[in-house]
């Protein structure tokens, strides 16, 4: 009889864990569901529910990844183009975090133009390559960048529309 009942406690238990568990996940879908890049949104935000704070570490994390391709441009060698990358990645990073600031201040318009330069700034970088004809080397994390930049922009318009707890 006790085991029954210690058996029944535990399904119980596991059953609300597991409730909890997916309903914080349904919550994360629903802060990605309408990403351009839907699976790179899910594991940047790692759950999060709060629009505001998904999109704070979202752009932490961005900067960070910034940090990591202007060193990778440098471990490529010299050139023109990979000079204008680390430029543009420079850039991005100020822009990055003028855009914090700007979330911070709860500036609405100034984190819109800051993310979209930032997006813009990953841009120059692959567009510098294609003008040469020349394959970029870092042209698949210079995509990546992009993708998160512009999952960025999207947590931005969810907070627009009030989906800050």
């Amino acid at each position: 009889m006790a085991i029954k009942h210690c058996m029944i406690s535990f399904s119980l238990v596991f059953l609300a864990t597991v409730t909890i568990l997916l309903a914080g996940q349904a919550c994360a879908k629903n802060l990605c569901d309408k990403a351009d890049y839907q699976p790179l949104c899910f594991s940047v935000i790692k759950g999060q529910t709060d629009a505001y704070s998904a999109l704070e570490s979202a752009i932490t994390i961005l900067i960070s990844q910034s940090h990591r391709a202007k060193s990778s441009a440098g471990k490529q060698g010299d050139s023109e183009n990979l000079d204008v990358c680390k430029e543009s990645f420079d850039d991005a990073i100020s822009n990055l975090e003028k855009s914090l600031n700007n979330l911070k201040s709860r500036d609405m318009a100034g984190l819109n133009i800051n993310l979209s330069a930032a997006l813009t700034d990953f841009a120059t970088c692959d567009d510098t390559f294609a003008e040469s004809s020349e394959t970029n080397p870092i042209g698949k994390t210079d995509t990546l960048l992009s993708h998160m930049a512009s999952n960025c922009l999207y947590l931005s318009s969810l907070i627009h529309k009030g989906h800050h707890n």
